[in-house]
């Protein structure tokens, strides 16, 4: 029989130990960079809003009543940054701002039937898009815009 002094941790137990600590770092980044994504996600939904805000002055401003009924408008994304309604918008998940000449984003603005106005929004970022609706590409009403909604472009 053997008679052992405790003074320390056998390797054993010191290797099991910085496995379970290991395990347990790799799961506390695995949840940071999901909290990370969604903090992304929900920051291009707001810039999306941002775009529907910005119509929504232009709008105003304009006053589109000469619209006939059941037709609708285009106003850009730079139309709305050069008519200062709206700051040039940074992509959350890339950190660039988006161009203001080159990139595709849009509000369609459709006067509906009974007089109403109704807003769609379609926001392109460097690789991610809220511009899916129906499983076509198209504008996405602003009561539908969610982070669920965010493909790949």
């Amino acid at each position: 029989m053997l008679i052992r002094t405790k003074r320390g941790m056998t390797l054993i137990e010191l290797l099991a130990v910085l496995v379970i600590v290991g395990i347990a770092a790799a799961v506390a980044v695995i949840a940071m960079l999901a909290v990370v994504e969604k903090a992304r996600e929900r920051a291009f939904v707001s810039d999306a809003y941002s775009l529907y805000e910005a119509a929504r002055l232009y709008v105003g401003a304009e006053n589109v009543e000469f619209l006939p009924a059941r037709s609708s408008a285009v106003l850009s994304y730079s139309e709305l940054v050069e008519h200062r309604l709206l700051h040039p918008i940074r992509d959350p998940f890339t950190g660039n701002v988006l161009s203001i000449e080159t990139n595709p984003s849009y509000v369609l603005v459709t006067k509906q039937e009974d007089g109403g106005i109704g807003y769609a929004v379609c926001l392109k970022g460097e690789t991610k898009q809220l511009c899916d609706y129906g499983g076509r590409e198209q504008p996405i009403p602003v009561e539908a815009l969610t982070g669920e909604a965010i493909r790949d472009r």
